[in-house]
């Protein structure tokens, strides 16, 4: 986590939004679309931290956690919002599971998005089923595909300028 300071006219430095990004040894439940109930499913077959569900085979995993309605698609989906919450800060479950649903599974490929597509990728799946109950009421639009982008940007940036 990292505090950035933003100076204003004739004012002392404010903080800015602490960032946070999910982490290796964050709780598996700490994961988008992971829930207290998949992360006891999880916990019960080994998988307590992100580092743990990354680690993990999703068919595997699929056989393991041994119920019908979690598949090995579902488990790779939920590998791939934890990557994107590892890597991009302050990003929310509801972002997380559209980037993926839209096939941005990492931030090279949202900086590198068409803000328009990436739009209308994000509106398409917020009014699936499944998008509904995770957006919410308000679809996305150009403004937020934009800042996703720009976001990515200033996290490879970022990335780019610490110590090896």
């Amino acid at each position: 986590m990292t505090k950035k300071a933003k100076k204003k006219k004739g004012k002392e430095a404010e903080p800015e939004k602490e960032e946070y990004c999910l982490r290796g040894d964050s709780p598996v439940q700490d994961a988008p679309s992971i829930g207290p109930k998949t992360a006891k499913r999880f916990h019960a077959i080994g998988i307590r931290t992100i580092s743990d569900l990354l680690a993990l085979s999703p068919a595997t995993a699929a056989v393991l956690l041994n119920t019908r309605f979690i598949t090995s698609v579902d488990v790779s989906d939920w590998q791939a919002e934890a990557m994107l919450a590892c890597t991009l800060p302050n990003l929310k479950s509801r972002e997380a599971q559209a980037l993926v649903a839209c096939g941005l599974a990492d931030i090279e490929a949202i900086a590198e998005a068409n803000p328009k597509a990436l739009a209308e990728g994000l509106r398409v799946w917020a009014t699936s089923s499944e998008g509904q109950r995770a957006w919410g009421k308000v679809e996305p639009g150009l403004d937020d595909a934009v800042a996703l982008i720009e976001r990515a940007k200033r996290a490879l940036a970022m990335r780019a300028k610490a110590p090896a």
